[in-house]
């Protein structure tokens, strides 16, 4: 007795060829989806560069302190991301809790499958949402008038505490938005600061301050800005709105903000 085929093989080379190119279709339509929001950023973030120019031109007031206009600027670029905020810590609560069956000498299996199932579905949605906090960031900076490098800046002495003191549990996303790139920013945002401080005429003391903390900053690559003891301007200036801007800092999504896109071929790369 002949027996039966089941499947594809069952199926003429023709039906086989046409369940392929369907399976390439869908993948090709996710991977457009989630690209579209990418895309998008990247074309705001060269719209912001033109203009305020690139992340690393920013340069602070004279004092170091932000302005009051400009912190509420910042505050209403950051309320935007709330909702992002809220779906990262989510993905990066359920990472954590995988990762904590290794601690543990036994486990439930079926525990472990349903988290690993969660979890799993949870990362596939990481991608676009990445791309949405790109593209509402630059958004929102657009909209409000501020460049990224001000919004770094702002980001880096405002958040000081918070990313000298991360969360004892890894980060999906890595320790600290401050990679070596942003770092380098940072800096030369600090000598183009001194510029300023010494052509209005600064104290000595001010002057003198601002270039132990740039020398301190070439010696250490690993150093954020004021890392030892923020300047009391600074301090004094997000005083106001300290409960809110601590509200509004997220653990989950914080490795992400400093972050620039830039297309390569039909890709694009997060720096």
């Amino acid at each position: 007795m002949e027996e039966k085929t089941t499947g594809c093989l069952k199926q003429t080379a023709i039906g086989c060829g046409v369940l392929i190119v369907i399976v390439v279709a869908l993948l090709l339509m996710m991977a457009v989806k989630m690209m579209g929001p990418f895309n998008r950023a990247v074309d705001n973030r060269h719209a912001i560069e033109e203009r305020f120019g690139q992340q690393e031109a920013y340069v602070p007031p004279a004092s170091g302190a932000p302005s009051t206009d400009r912190i509420e600027v910042f505050l209403k670029v950051r309320r935007t991301l709330r909702e992002l905020c809220a779906v990262l810590s989510v993905v990066d609560r359920q990472v954590q809790k995988m990762e904590s069956f290794d601690d543990q000498d036994e486990v439930d299996r079926l525990e472990v499958l349903k988290q690993a199932f969660s979890t799993t579905r949870s990362m596939m949605g990481v991608g676009p949402v990445i791309g949405r906090l790109y593209e509402i960031r630059n958004q929102s900076l657009l909209d409000a008038g501020m460049g990224l490098g001000e919004f770094t800046y702002i980001f880096t002495v405002a958040y000081r505490d918070q990313l000298l003191h991360p969360p004892e549990a890894d980060q999906l996303f890595g320790p600290t938005p401050t990679n070596r790139r942003v770092r380098k920013a940072l800096l030369s945002m600090l000598e183009s600061q001194l510029t300023v401080l010494r052509s209005e005429g600064g104290g000595e003391a001010e002057i003198a301050a601002l270039e132990a903390e740039i020398s301190a900053m070439q010696a250490d690559r690993n150093r954020i800005p004021w890392q030892d003891e923020l300047p009391p301007a600074i301090t004094e200036a997000f005083a106001p709105y300290r409960a809110e801007l601590d509200e509004l800092y997220c653990p989950a999504m914080a490795p992400l903000e400093l972050m620039i896109n830039k297309k390569r071929g039909p890709a694009v790369e997060s720096l």
